[in-house]
């Protein structure tokens, strides 16, 4: 005997009230935007149908949000709870551009034999860089 595994079916993109049932009172959906290469990064919608509307016609967001499931799932991990008469506030886990791990950076240094080190990356990166250079001049053994 088989069975079928079938996924639940997609809402309709154009209804906003698709999962207020789930809400507390008073509260609404906001819906973010997480991906660092949009120019709209950061930004919140507080309707559904905006948000996957945004998906569909960015070009940062081609390959990742070309169906309705994609989009669905995509809406589903980064939607957060709000209350609409609060200030605006970030999604939890937004990182801010200003955010030194997602600052991509021209970086030089110099190792401990006097050698200038050059390369591009987050600070997070350029530290590392900089532990495996000292790692490898710990392995060589002086001549």
């Amino acid at each position: 005997m088989t069975s079928l595994v079938s996924s639940p079916p997609v809402p309709s993109e154009l209804d906003d009230e698709v999962d207020d049932a789930y809400l507390p009172f008073g509260h609404i959906w906001a819906y973010p935007y997480k991906l660092p290469s949009c120019p709209d990064y950061g930004k919140s919608w507080n309707l559904r149908s905006n948000f996957l509307l945004h998906l569909q016609e960015r070009k940062a967001h081609g390959t990742s949000a070309t169906t309705p499931a994609t989009r669905r799932a995509i809406e589903i991990d980064w939607r957060y709870i709000t209350d609409p008469y609060l200030p605006p506030r970030a999604a939890p886990d937004f990182r801010s551009r200003e955010d030194p791990d997602e600052q991509v950076w021209d970086y030089s240094f110099k190792d401990d034999n006097g050698k200038a080190i050059r390369g591009r990356g987050t600070l997070k990166q350029m530290e590392m860089h900089k532990a495996s250079r000292c790692l490898q001049a710990e392995g060589t053994p002086d001549a």
